[in-house]
């Protein structure tokens, strides 16, 4: 169902002034009005907002835990955490646009993000759609990738990046090797595809299928890149129809966690969290099928331990090893650590980014506004990726726009 094509990326290490040229392709971007979602998109991600569809506050489950946050406390080093911009050119000159949904290699090396800059590179990109970057954060290297329409994953090594842009008939999920050069599309080409995970070797790619009939349900397949071979690896868990959909894999691409939506015939629609054992084939809901408020996955962590996820205004987290469920009220979950200790959120009241430990209860505030994407914590949340459009987190911020920012130290 995939086939890799050579497609050269280009790392740039320096960069000079000269305005890039720009491909024309006004027909498509207003078929499908895509300069719009992408806008409202990035507001969304950038306001702290999270689209539920149950407003009203779910009960305490049975075995949940209800956490409380502590007052913000100082990092326990002396020295104060440290900012940096990334979405910057090789030389260190900044966007002149905005850019936003960053990704984070584990070793911190790496950031994926996307931005609507012309002047990152010297690349013709698209003047009506983004485009995707990866900047290394060692060397001040960026490469343009294309393929800006969200949901950017990288592999914890930080060689494959994941992006989703316009297939022949659809939207289309696509693999990056950056050590070789190639881009992969995922899927079918008739139905189209989303990229949502990679494991961290880069190895396994998970996506979504959509249907080539619109009356059928979208799927989740597991591609394996060194057979070729698709697994269908999602199942509904009743016999009704249900859309599966926001697959997250373990770094390992042992353990699955995914969203399967079901749409009620004359009552509100509904979302189960389902996990799956990839090698065992063993399935777990975590929400509660007999609940009414619908759910949304925020990530799995890496290790495959924990799942964290909403219901309604809240943010449930769960230890699938041992069982316990923590639920924390009136917060937005926007990624967890690869250990599963941290969850980067925002709260209900403000449009503040904070970083909560889970162990601890302890809360550090990242930004006083801004948005983050599943990936966007490194190991034990030392490290945290995030975009807003505040101009006074680094000096010569001038801009006037969304920047994507590395955020060193709790």
């Amino acid at each position: 169902m995939s086939a890799a094509a050579p497609y050269r990326t280009r790392t740039y290490e320096t960069y000079r002034t000269a305005a890039p040229a720009r491909r024309a392709t006004a027909g498509r971007a207003a078929r499908h009005g895509v300069t719009a979602l992408v806008g409202a998109l990035a507001l969304a991600l950038l306001s702290g907002t999270a689209a539920t569809a149950n407003p009203a506050n779910s009960p305490t489950r049975p075995g949940t835990e209800t956490q409380r946050p502590h007052a913000e406390q100082a990092p326990h080093t002396t020295s104060k955490p440290r900012i940096e911009r990334a979405s910057l050119t090789a030389d260190g000159t900044e966007a002149n646009d905005a850019s936003w949904g960053a990704v984070i290699s584990a070793d911190g090396r790496y950031v994926a993000f996307i931005s609507k800059a012309t002047n990152l590179t010297p690349d013709p990109n698209n003047p009506y759609l983004p485009d995707t970057y990866v900047k290394d954060l060692r060397t001040g290297a960026v490469t343009f990738l294309r393929d800006g329409l969200g949901g950017v994953r990288i592999s914890a090594d930080g060689r494959c990046v994941g992006t989703n842009a316009f297939g022949a008939h659809d939207l289309q999920g696509f693999v990056h090797d950056l050590k070789t050069g190639t881009r992969q599309a995922l899927g079918s080409a008739r139905g189209g595809s989303q990229i949502t995970g990679l494991s961290g070797d880069c190895r396994y790619a998970v996506y979504t299928a959509n249907p080539l009939h619109p009356a059928d349900p979208q799927r989740i397949y597991l591609h394996d890149r060194t057979t070729g071979q698709d697994t269908l690896v999602s199942r509904p868990p009743t016999s009704e129809q249900y859309d599966m959909s926001d697959g997250s894999l373990s770094a390992d691409g042992r353990i699955l966690a995914y969203r399967a939506h079901r749409r009620l015939g004359d009552g509100p629609d509904r979302d189960d969290i389902i996990v799956t054992n990839l090698r065992t084939g063993e399935h777990r809901q975590l929400d509660g099928s007999q609940d009414d408020a619908t759910a949304a996955l925020v990530q799995l962590s890496a290790n495959g331990r924990t799942v964290a996820y909403t219901v309604g205004l809240d943010t449930y987290v769960h230890d699938l090893r041992t069982g316990r469920t923590i639920r924390l009220n009136k917060i937005q979950g926007r990624a967890l650590s690869p250990d599963g200790g941290h969850l980067l959120y925002t709260d209900g009241n403000t449009e503040a980014l904070r970083l909560r430990n889970l162990r601890s209860g302890a809360d550090h505030l990242v930004a006083t506004q801004g948005g983050a994407e599943p990936g966007a914590l490194t190991a034990h949340a030392h490290t945290t990726v995030f975009a807003t459009p505040a101009g006074d987190l680094v000096p010569s911020d001038t801009n006037n726009a969304a920047d994507v920012f590395v955020r060193r130290g709790r």
